[in-house]
């Protein structure tokens, strides 16, 4: 089969953005994002992605409330960024604190290579601090159809929940996009469900997230480690802690081919599709379950 490959390029910014004040930061901070997207641009990238909230300089760790400033989508933040990646021909996504559509969210903004933009993939489980913010759940699963790929986004919390990755591989998404900030969690945490996402629907998995300069990181801090994890859950690229662009190439027309749940060998994305009961799953969409465990909750608190 003749390959279809696709060059794509994770963007670890600094978890930490020095500077005099909040405006200085966050000059610096574009400066950083323009700087590396070029990186990514010069290689010739066909699809980069960013980790959430890249328009902030805090990313999701400042105590200042005052500090999370939402952009407008579009306004000044999208069109500096829509101004490179039409100069390098690529597509980027590119997560923010924004207001799209008089929503204010975190928005995954995605980008072609003319500089449009094609659409927002809203996160769909804010955390409770975040909504206390104002920020809005999306209420919608989205697949982006580029030029070179369909992509489906799930950023942070929205890997959680497998039914997520499972609605975006439904839709016919050829590679799940992974924005986020996590931190504390812990290692094996982040990378059993980080690769059991691509194991479950056959597809890669690409995130980024934050670093740091040699020596600062520590247990607790930002994860790091953009990258991207195959069909098989493999882990095929890794920046680890460090600041920098990851470049991967991949070949959209090599499957994973098991035997799976039939006798013959097919592609596993097609065949867990073609082997799934959702006649089985309905209680996965009802509400009472969540209205039981909210009540749990509540009682507890107490």
């Amino acid at each position: 089969m003749k390959k279809r490959i696709i060059r794509v390029s994770a963007i670890q910014l600094p978890a930490e953005v020095e500077g005099a004040g909040f405006a200085e930061k966050q000059r610096k901070n574009v400066r950083e994002i323009r700087a590396m997207l070029a990186t990514a641009g010069k290689r010739k990238s066909d699809l980069v992605l960013l980790g959430e909230y890249a328009n902030l300089h805090h990313r999701a760790w400042s105590t200042r409330k005052s500090e999370y400033v939402p952009d407008d989508i579009p306004g000044p933040f999208t069109r500096a960024i829509a101004t490179i990646a039409k100069q390098y021909r690529m597509n980027v996504v590119i997560p923010m604190f924004g207001r799209y559509e008089n929503v204010l969210s975190s928005f995954a903004v995605i980008i072609d290579r003319k500089g449009s933009i094609v659409g927002c993939a809203q996160k769909t489980h804010p955390h409770e601090q975040e909504q206390a913010m104002g920020i809005v759940p999306g209420n919608e699963l989205p697949v982006f159809s580029l030029d070179c790929v369909k992509i489906g986004l799930m950023t942070c919390m929205d890997i959680e929940y497998p039914e997520v990755a499972q609605v975006l591989m439904l839709k016919g998404a050829e590679v799940l996009l992974f924005p986020h900030v996590q931190a504390g969690w812990g290692e094996v945490d982040w990378e059993i469900r980080y690769r059991a996402r691509a194991i479950d629907t056959g597809l890669y998995v690409v995130s980024a997230c934050y670093g740091y300069t040699e020596g600062v990181w520590k247990p607790g801090k930002m994860i790091g480690r953009s990258g991207v994890v195959g069909r098989d859950g493999l882990i095929l690229a890794d920046i680890g802690r460090d600041i920098g662009v990851l470049t991967f190439d991949m070949d959209l027309n090599q499957k994973r081919v098991t035997h799976f749940f039939f006798t013959e060998k097919f592609d596993r994305t097609t065949a867990v599709i073609a082997s799934r009961r959702p006649e089985l799953y309905h209680e996965l969409t009802e509400s009472s379950s969540k209205q039981i465990a909210l009540r749990l909750l509540k009682r507890s608190e107490k």
